[in-house]
Formats: structure tokens, sequence, C-alpha cells
């Protein structure tokens, strides 16, 4: 089964397996629920959207999808429009460049830490979630969704294998904010160059207990994901519903 962890964010295998996911909270719920209908582009970004319809759609009280919507503003993933309800909330140029500068030095450090101190089972762990990913015959939405959890669990694991709590805390931050990319990445393989740097790179140079190459593969994997999300914005195809981008 391989290793549980208190503080595991992405348990991927309770959502790829056949039990349902767990919430403590409807408002967790509710959060995920929305979160996720976002980042599919279920909610086109200059349609308003309110909580009563919200409500009406999820099957529960307008408290717990209040409750959520207000988190979900915190993490800028939606406006409150005076007397309409909320939008999307568009992202900016500069914010992406920031991010992923970011998320090079942060995740080139977890996986050069979890070079060092990674044991047998969280690296037959990413061993598992490559093969798991490679094996994924769903369609369309779905399998975007279960390829972006898989990728989160991999980043995750690589973190927690760092053996750093801090860090592991800041890697999970990243990776949701840097949720609404990957949905567009992943949803355009054409623009996957030949040079890509995948995670069977980043985890070979883990399990080879080389830190400083596992620091460079990943700042490359990391770079590859830029590439693709600039080709896509610089050619057109990033869909407004999804991903409205402003300069």
């Amino acid at each position: 089964m391989g290793p549980r962890h208190p503080d595991r964010v992405f348990r991927w295998r309770e959502r790829i397996g056949e039990e349902p996911a767990g919430y403590r909270t409807l408002t967790d719920r509710a959060y995920d629920q929305i979160r996720t209908r976002i980042m599919t582009g279920d909610f086109a970004a200059t349609t308003p959207f309110t909580e009563a319809d919200l409500a009406r759609e999820l099957q529960m009280s307008k408290t717990p999808v209040r409750e959520a919507l207000v988190r979900l503003q915190t993490e800028d993933f939606v406006r409150a429009i005076p007397r309409r309800g909320y939008i999307v909330a568009p992202v900016q140029i500069a914010e992406i460049r920031d991010l992923f500068g970011f998320r090079a030095l942060i995740e080139g450090e977890a996986a050069a830490l979890a070079a060092r101190h990674a044991g047998p089972d969280r690296l037959e762990e990413l061993e598992e979630l490559i093969r798991i990913d490679a094996e994924n015959d769903s369609e369309g939405s779905q399998r975007v969704a279960r390829m972006i959890l898989i990728n989160n669990a991999f980043h995750e694991t690589i973190a927690l294998g760092a053996g750093n709590r801090r860090l592991h805390r800041s890697t999970v931050q990243i990776i949701r904010e840097f949720e609404r990319f990957y949905f567009l990445e992943a949803s355009l393989p054409e623009f996957y160059d030949p040079g890509f740097v995948g995670h069977e790179a980043v985890l070979e140079a883990i399990s080879g207990g080389e830190p400083e190459i596992a620091r460079t593969r990943m700042k490359e994997h990391v770079d590859s994901s830029r590439r693709v999300l600039s080709k896509a914005i610089s050619e057109g195809m990033a869909p407004a519903s999804s991903l409205p981008i402003m300069l």
C-alpha cells in the first residue's frame, strides 16, 4: 500500500480507488467541488454564478457554499461582484512568471533533499504514481482530473520524502496554485516538445541519490511545464472558460 502520512493533502489512493474522498465538513466538500469546476472550465470566465445556484447544484444549503466561496476568494480563485454573484478570477501574466520561478526554487530543494533522505517506500510510491499515470485510460475532463491528482501526489510525495514539514507545506501551497495552469497544460498534449523533462527523469535522479542532479532535473521539469503553458497562451489556445488570463 505504501506509506501513509498524517499531513498528506492529496490522498490519491482514496480518490483513485473505489473509496470516495472523505470530507470533514460540508464546507470542505463544497470547496473541493467548486474549485474543481473552476479548474476544469465548468464556469465561464465572464459569467457570474451565485451561492443559490451552486447550493442547488451541489444539493446543500447556502451556508457551506458561502463559506467555501470565502476560502476561494482568499486564494484568488473567485471574485465577488456586487448584486451579481461571483466570477472566476483572472490570472495575471506576471503572476504566472512569479509562480514558476518560486516553484523551481522550492521544488528543486525538495528534490535535492529527497535524493538524500527518501526511503524505499517513498521511491516505490513515486514509481507507482508514474505507472498509474501511464495506464490512465479515462477520457475527457475525467482523464485530465486524474492526471492532475496523480501529478499533485507525485510532487507532494517528493516533498514528504525531503523530510522537512515547512518545505512540504510550501510545496502543497504551490501545487494548489499551479492546478489551474496544469489543467491547461494537460489538456493540450500537442504542445509537449521532445525536450520535455518528465517525472521519470526526476525520479531517476532522486533514486540515484544525487541531490544536485535531482535539483536540476526538477528545475528542468518545471521549466518544461512553463514552455508548454507559454506556447499555449502565445498561440491563443488557452480556453477562456478555464483560464482567464490578463496581461
